[in-house]
C-alpha cells in the first residue's frame, strides 16, 4: 500500500502546492492542496484557548443578564465546556462554541445560519472567515432585535 500510495501522490512538498496529476490502471487523478492562512498570524493554543473562554464568558454573562431582565421562562441558557446553548424560545436556539483543532470560534444562528470566526489580532474581535462581520456585531444585532434592545457586551477588553 505504501508504494501504491507513494506511486498515486507522488513527492508533494510544501513549497510545491500546484495540482498534482496521476494516472494508476486507467484512473486520472488530479490533487488539488487547499488551505487558508491566517493573515494576522498563527495564534499558539494557549493564546486561542485564552481569547476563545474570554469571549465565551463575556459573551454567557451578558446573556444572562438579558435572560434575567426579561424575565421570560421560556427563554434559557447553557455554557459548559466551551459551549453556550441560548434557547430563545420561538426566536430559536443559538450554538456558540470553540473550535480548537481551527482555532475557530463557531456560531450556529437560528437567523444568519452557521458560521466560523478566527480571531483578528489587528482589529481585537472574532471575524468571519467568510465576510467582514464579527461575531460580536452579528450577535449583537440578532439577540437586540429578539430583545428589542440594543445590546453591549460587557468587560470588552477588545472582544
Amino acid at each position: 500500500m505504501q508504494s501504491l500510495r507513494g506511486n498515486l501522490f507522488g513527492k508533494a512538498s510544501l513549497n510545491s502546492l500546484r495540482p498534482l496529476r496521476r494516472s494508476l490502471a486507467g484512473w486520472n487523478f488530479r490533487l488539488r492542496f487547499l488551505s487558508t492562512v491566517n493573515q494576522n498570524g498563527p495564534l499558539s493554543d494557549l493564546e486561542y484557548h485564552r481569547r476563545a473562554d474570554d469571549t465565551l464568558e463575556v459573551l454567557n454573562n451578558t446573556f444572562e443578564d438579558l435572560l434575567e431582565q426579561s424575565g421570560r421562562t421560556d427563554y434559557d441558557i447553557e455554557y459548559s465546556s466551551g459551549v453556550i446553548t441560548l434557547n430563545l424560545g420561538d426566536h430559536g436556539t443559538y450554538v456558540i462554541n470553540k473550535q480548537p483543532p481551527a482555532h475557530q470560534v463557531w456560531l450556529s444562528s437560528p437567523v444568519s445560519g452557521p458560521k466560523h470566526f478566527e480571531w483578528a489580532s489587528n482589529v481585537k474581535t472574532w471575524k468571519s472567515t467568510r465576510d467582514e462581520g464579527t461575531m460580536l456585531d452579528i450577535l449583537a444585532k440578532e439577540i437586540g432585535d429578539a430583545f428589542s434592545k440594543k445590546i453591549e457586551f460587557k468587560d470588552g477588553d477588545g472582544y
